[in-house]
């Protein structure tokens, strides 16, 4: 699909609501996926991944396209 933009991100800024790419599954990050704990930030409990692929999509709107 070529309206899709995939980027890395450090999982320490991950946010509620972003949508991520994690273990090969499309996921939309809930508050409950993301914890700061004496081993760093976690996405779902995995502190050892510092890194995460974060997905945005290109939508087209009447001042051109932008990226949500």
């Amino acid at each position: 699909m070529d309206n899709i933009v995939k980027t890395k991100i450090l999982v320490e800024n991950l946010m509620v609501g972003m949508t991520v790419e994690y273990r090969g599954e499309m996921l939309t990050v809930g508050k409950s996926d993301l914890s700061n704990g004496f081993m760093g930030y976690a996405f779902r409990g995995d502190a050892s991944s510092k890194t995460i692929t974060r997905i945005q999509f290109k939508v087209p709107t009447n001042k051109g396209i932008i990226l949500r």
